[in-house]
């Protein structure tokens, strides 16, 4: 069975209105026989930027620094949990630790050019064997042990 990371801009593209949330629906229907995992980091930022876009579309918020604020006053909108904890668990996804090697992480972030985070999300798959991402990110077209779909 192939193994697929899910990542961070794919569950966006399904749990908000975008441009591309049609085409993740059919990767997902090509990637229906995979395995699909992911690991906190993705969890994380979707997590924080669909928590930004709930509020953001009720006029609650306007930047980064007001979400922090209102996060500590009110905490997550239970919608947003259930809604990533739903995808998650409607396509059976595997929850894996991040792995972390310093030296390893500082070679990826040099060698190819990656934000912090999907250094770390490109560390994590070559850990666990990981070879497919699921990912509207462009810069993991650069990582030679990873295929990007689409």
């Amino acid at each position: 069975m192939r193994l697929a990371y899910i990542d961070t801009s794919f569950i966006l593209s399904i749990l908000l209105e975008t441009e591309k949330s049609d085409l993740a629906e059919q990767i997902l229907e090509a990637y229906s026989d995979s395995h699909f995992m992911i690991s906190g980091i993705a969890i994380n930022e979707a997590l924080y930027v669909a928590t930004y876009e709930y509020y953001r579309q009720k006029g609650i918020v306007k930047g980064g620094y007001s979400l922090r604020r209102l996060i500590s006053k009110q905490g997550y909108p239970r919608e947003v949990i259930d809604a990533i904890d739903s995808f998650l668990k409607d396509l059976n996804t595997k929850i894996i630790n991040d792995y972390f090697d310093y030296d390893e992480y500082l070679q990826i972030i040099q060698n190819f050019k990656l934000l912090p985070n999907d250094a770390q999300i490109a560390l994590t798959c070559k850990h666990y064997g990981i070879n497919t991402i699921l990912t509207f990110d462009e810069d993991f077209k650069r990582i030679p042990w990873l295929r990007v779909a689409p």
